[in-house]
């Protein structure tokens, strides 16, 4: 089965994302899958790729982008979580990928077509499409 992106690389710079083709390259393929299990893989179905998605892509993009600049950093996932100097403590609550799918989820959710994210049992997108008129 062959990798369709659902955005290139100029429609992802011209809807404002800011990372490099080669970082856009790996994140565009992991960001449209986490997309794709959100969805349900109902985006292939579709005739034409919504604006919404596109735009909800580039967010995932430079979110998968900023967050391993984090990690490759060292202020994400450290190892240091509580720090007391006898009298006060603090405690870091980092953010780890988990945290990060969860946040995008989130994004989607509220950025998305309703078709795209219903929940429903045997919910046939197809069928409905073709009654609602939407992206046939």
């Amino acid at each position: 089965m062959n990798f369709e992106p659902y955005i290139t690389y100029d429609e992802y710079v011209e809807l404002g994302g800011k990372a490099s083709l080669g970082a856009f390259s790996i994140y565009e393929r992991k960001a449209q899958r986490l997309l794709d299990y959100i969805t349900f893989n109902r985006i292939p179905k579709l005739t034409k790729i919504p604006d919404e998605v596109k735009e909800v892509l580039v967010e995932f993009i430079d979110k998968y982008a900023d967050f391993n600049t984090e990690v490759s950093m060292g202020n994400a996932e450290s190892p240091l979580t509580q720090y007391s100097n006898g009298v006060e403590t603090f405690t870091y609550k980092d953010r780890t990928e988990d945290d990060l799918k969860k946040e995008l989820y989130k994004s989607a959710c509220s950025w998305l077509p309703t078709y795209l994210t219903f929940r429903g049992v045997n919910f046939d997108i197809g069928q409905y499409l073709q009654q609602n008129g939407d992206n046939i």
